[in-house]
């Protein structure tokens, strides 16, 4: 967690990692933003762990989403295809003034979203790698044992129903596709498999006893307004990402199977929330891109609070994290050789019994590239 980097740099930095995802608008404000005080100023109103440019940035889009009327508008593809039209392209392409004009215009109630809500990023797409990881899971008790599922910082449980979406993985060298999940489901992944798809393990249905989250801030998705703070902490020139969370949203809504969500801490509820699940089949507990908003001394204790859950039952530990931002995991190092930060996600493995971390595979932030590794078997 690099709270301690000045707000110039987390915008700048934030704009980089935009921008090499393909994402336009962002970075132009970012980089447009990172030396304007009066607008880095609202985040004056964010707690600690939040004061991060994306409060900001979904702060503005949630109230576009709401209806509220500016020039900002055109150039947000999100909000054109909520409104159910096209606006006209700005006269500017530059996205930086007319946000700051936006902030300047509805600051209070700007401050009141950054002071209130928290990030909230339940993206779908990285379920292209718990759905193999849940399979290395399962494999080693077979097709008769359920798994009990518990996802750690939930956000609105998406990630839970990852059996309801279908999934085609690509082979980056030979373009050979597997397709695994339910086909047909208006929830769609596509993720590139680098190297060899056979690597992957089995793909098969997974049996899934309980299904429950664990979030300071759950989100629910039958609750409109909270729905809507989840889409506009997407991107907004990124439809295809925004479809897919407002499909994956309608789907919890109609599901037969939806999970219990509970709000607490990771760390100091985990064991109340796990005690909660009934019987003694093996329970998985996930997470992905939640630890990097705890500091170095809470992740280490987030991971021996997993590890302190094994006993009446076998508790698998399964995060994808960005090893950068996660010191104190117990995340083996890659098997080859980098340079620079390790910008990546990564799939650890944990088993009961005090196994060893394994490294599984390296992913995409976003899901949209696995890159399993050959010793993950």
């Amino acid at each position: 967690m690099l709270t301690e980097q000045p707000l110039s740099d987390h915008f700048r930095g934030f704009a980089a990692v935009a921008e090499r995802d393909g994402g336009r608008t962002y970075p132009a404000i970012c980089r447009g933003v990172a030396d304007d005080d009066e607008v880095l100023s609202i985040l004056d109103r964010a707690s600690p762990p939040q004061r991060r440019p994306l409060i900001l940035l979904a702060a503005v889009h949630f109230l576009l989403l709401s209806g509220v009327e500016h020039p900002l508008a055109a150039h947000y593809d999100t909000v054109a295809a909520v409104r159910g039209h096209s606006d006209p392209s700005p006269a500017d392409p530059d996205p930086t003034a007319a946000f700051t004009d936006f902030c300047r215009a509805h600051r209070t109630a700007v401050e009141e979203l950054v002071a209130t809500r928290t990030t909230q990023t339940n993206e779908v797409g990285r379920c292209t790698g718990l759905l193999p990881g849940l399979c290395h899971v399962a494999r080693s008790y077979g097709a008769d044992v359920p798994l009990s599922l518990l996802d750690l910082g939930t956000s609105a449980g998406l990630n839970l129903l990852f059996d309801d979406y279908a999934y085609t993985y690509r082979s980056a060298g030979d373009g050979t596709t597997l397709r695994a999940g339910e086909p047909g489901s208006s929830v769609a992944l596509e993720c590139e498999a680098r190297d060899d798809l056979t690597l992957l393990p089995a793909l098969a249905p997974l049996h899934v006893a309980e299904r429950v989250g664990l979030d300071l801030s759950p989100i629910d998705p039958r609750a409109d307004d909270e729905a809507l703070w989840l889409q506009a902490c997407q991107w907004p020139d990124n439809p295809v990402r925004f479809g897919r969370l407002r499909a994956a949203l309608a789907n919890v809504r109609a599901s037969d199977h939806p999970p219990r969500l509970e709000r607490g801490d990771m760390v100091v509820d985990l064991a109340r929330v796990a005690d909660s699940i009934p019987g003694t089949n093996p329970l998985v507990v996930f997470h992905s891109w939640v630890a990097a908003y705890l500091d170095e001394a809470e992740q280490r204790a987030l991971a021996d609070a997993v590890r302190s859950l094994d006993g009446v039952r076998p508790v698998h530990h399964l995060y994808c994290e960005s090893p950068f931002e996660t010191p104190g995991l117990p995340t083996p190092p890659s098997p080859v050789r980098r340079e620079g930060p390790d910008l990546a996600t990564t799939l650890v493995h944990l088993g009961p019994g005090g196994a060893a971390a394994q490294r599984l595979a390296d992913t995409h932030p976003h899901g949209y590239w696995i890159r399993w590794w050959p010793t993950s078997g």
